[in-house]
Parts: C-alpha cells; structure tokens; sequence
C-alpha cells in the first residue's frame, strides 16, 4: 500500500510539473534570445581581452613571420598574389595594425620593438615588386596609413 501511495504521489508531481501556461513557442524563442545574447556578449568580451592576430593568404608562396607582444592586439595580415612575404615584429601596450598585399613578389618589414600606447598603422600594396620598410614608432606615425600602388617602388619610414 505505501509502494502505491508513493507512486501516486510521484505520479502527480511529475504531471503538474510538466505543465506549461501559455504556448511553448513563446518560452523557446524567449529562451533563444537570452542564448544568442549570452553569446554575443561572450564573444564581445572575448575580444576585447584577447590578442587577435588574423592572417589570410591566397596564392602560392606567401609568407608571413609575426611576433606581436601586447596586452591587447588587433592585427590583419592579407596576402592574395604570389611570392608576396611580410615579416612584423611588434611590442607595444596596444596594437590595431593592417597589412594587406594583392599582387606579386610585395614585401612588407615593420619592426618596433616598444611603444607606450596604441600602435595603429595601416600598410596596403596594389602591384608588383612593391616593399615597404618601417623601423620604430612615434607619435607621428601612430595613425600612419601608407598606400602604395604600381609596380616596382620602396618606401622607407624611420621613427625615433
């Protein structure tokens, strides 16, 4: 007799507990919205407390060497050609830096081995046989865009 009482009662709690006011449409996209939230704000925070360093190549024989040291890094590397080769070495509290080479046989060299602040530059080749050289950095060059298009040019940039 108490096997079935406690059966019955198991019983009840298990329906009443399954019942559900109003559609059940409502309670999953409810529920969809609060994970899509959650998500973003997962996804938000996760870059901004991480260094992101994004490197895309198409073509054949692309190279690209990056060291970056930083609390909070932002860099993009883009490559679409042949034998285009970039090597970057940065140290700096924040770096939001672009790179990007369409053509063939393009060379990019940004060294700068320490900054206070934001190190921001942005480099964009169109062409062929281009090379850009940069050592250092400043504030005259923080925010520096250099766009160079053509076929066989150099640019040299020296900060102190």
């Amino acid at each position: 007799m108490k096997a079935v009482i406690v059966i019955f009662l198991l019983f009840t709690e298990i329906v009443f507990s399954q019942t559900i006011d109003g559609n059940i449409n409502d309670y999953v996209i409810a529920l969809n919205e609060t994970n899509n939230h959650n998500q973003n704000k997962n996804t938000n925070q996760y870059i901004i407390s991480h260094n992101i360093v994004k490197i895309t190549q198409i073509g054949y024989y692309n190279q690209a060497n990056l060291a970056i040291i930083s609390n909070n890094a932002n860099v993009t590397a883009q490559q679409t050609g042949n034998n285009n080769y970039m090597n970057v070495y940065k140290k700096a509290d924040e770096i939001n830096q672009s790179y990007i080479q369409s053509g063939n046989n393009n060379y990019i060299s940004d060294v700068s081995f320490y900054s206070r602040g934001v190190d921001a530059m942005k480099v964009n080749q169109e062409g062929n046989n281009l090379t850009v050289f940069s050592t250092g950095s400043n504030s005259i060059s923080k925010d520096m865009i250099i766009n160079q298009s053509g076929n066989s040019g150099t640019i040299y940039v020296f900060n102190r």
